[in-house]
């Protein structure tokens, strides 16, 4: 039988030549220097090489929210933020993959002036923490989790404390929430990943991160994708006619307006975006990609999550959020899944009209008028 693939003598050598390519990759990138096992955070190079002029100037100034403090444990050093009157509502922030907790900064602003005590970390290899050399899913950040508040000076248990998580943080909050039930007084979703259905992941994602190809050869296009995308470049859309979800846009927590850097992170700094802050990661942070990679291969974002049926039994409903107009997490798909896994009585879904994946940063005194009404804070 005669092979139906044409075989030219330009097809051996295009062959040939791709397949050394790949063994030098592989060679480069296998031999290279052994992972460290905790990479530090920018924290101790910029607080000792700045000036307090260029502390200011930087996207994420290192005293930027007030009640800071770093959390040193067997897993590296965590940065913490706690403010807000001491007998307040206990709010506990996990944020996405891409940004540290300083997106979520004007929330917990909004839910302070409400008479909450709000506790925002950064997530390891993100921001000011330290990144780990293990694999990045739940029960590392469950662990985390713990390490904040258990540095409190206050109790954080056991009347508990009410967990709000956005995108990648959502799927860790809810997972915490099922580990610990008795320790979350409520739990709010905004946006959260951990039930993506598996046709919006194509597989040139699915093959990077298999684990098949060398950790430091995934790290090294991954950080080509995050610092290489042009403005103009639209982001891949799970809605896209023909295409799948890229695990880079997901991971990056963007859509068109994230592309396109105009989301401000924090009002007082109008100049200062979710592109900038970022960039200043990929720069300055060396256990960013590393982080990101881990997470992606390890932590909860694609469904189903049956697990997640334990949430359906608490007291409380679930608050859950989403911007209308989120090319990540579609409002419609993601109803259906939240109320199929959890129940629709359980479930007090929202959507924010006119947003999309980045609402929390966009419009966070929409999202905080949301979770006040269902906590009946209103003030």
């Amino acid at each position: 039988m005669t092979s139906r693939i044409l075989i030219t003598p330009h097809l051996g050598i295009v062959i040939a030549s791709s397949l050394a390519t790949t063994l030098a990759l592989f060679t480069i990138f296998k031999c290279s220097t052994p992972c460290q096992d905790i990479i530090e955070s920018p924290r101790e190079a910029q607080s000792h090489n700045l000036s307090s002029e260029e502390k200011d100037g930087l996207p994420y100034p290192p005293d930027l929210l007030p009640g800071g403090r770093d959390v040193t444990s067997p897993y590296g050093t965590t940065r913490v933020y706690e403010w807000g009157p001491e007998d307040g509502r206990k709010v506990l922030f996990v944020h996405g993959i891409s940004t540290p907790c300083i997106a979520l900064s004007e929330m917990a602003h909004g839910l302070v002036a409400k008479g909450c005590r709000v506790l925002l970390f950064d997530l390891f290899g993100r921001g000011y923490s330290d990144d780990v050399n293990l694999p990045h899913d739940s029960r590392l950040y469950i662990t985390q989790i713990l390490l904040a508040i258990a540095s409190s000076p206050l109790p954080w248990t056991p009347e508990g404390f009410s967990l709000i998580g956005y995108s990648f943080g959502g799927g860790i909050a809810a997972d915490f929430t099922v580990a610990f039930p008795d320790m979350v007084k409520s739990l709010v979703l905004l946006a959260p990943v951990g039930l993506i259905r598996s046709e919006h992941f194509g597989w040139q994602s699915r093959f990077m991160y298999s684990g098949i190809l060398p950790t430091r050869l995934v790290e090294w296009i991954v950080r080509g994708r995050l610092g290489g995308y042009p403005a103009e470049k639209p982001v891949m859309e799970t809605g896209s006619e023909g295409e799948s979800l890229l695990a880079d846009d997901l991971k990056r927590n963007r859509d068109p307006k994230f592309e396109n850097a105009v989301v401000v992170v924090v009002k007082d700094r109008p100049n200062v975006t979710v592109a900038d802050v970022v960039g200043w990661q990929l720069g300055e942070h060396k256990g960013f990609v590393r982080s990101f990679v881990s997470s992606m291969m390890w932590g909860s974002i694609e469904g189903p999550r049956p697990a997640w049926k334990a949430l359906g039994e608490r007291k409380e409903k679930i608050l859950v959020i989403v911007g209308e107009e989120d090319p990540i997490m579609l409002v419609d798909e993601l109803r259906i899944d939240v109320e199929d896994v959890i129940g629709a009585e359980r479930v007090q879904f929202r959507v924010i009209e006119g947003d999309g994946h980045d609402f929390p940063i966009s419009a966070p005194e929409r999202v905080v008028a949301e979770v006040s009404e269902a906590w009946g804070i209103n003030m």
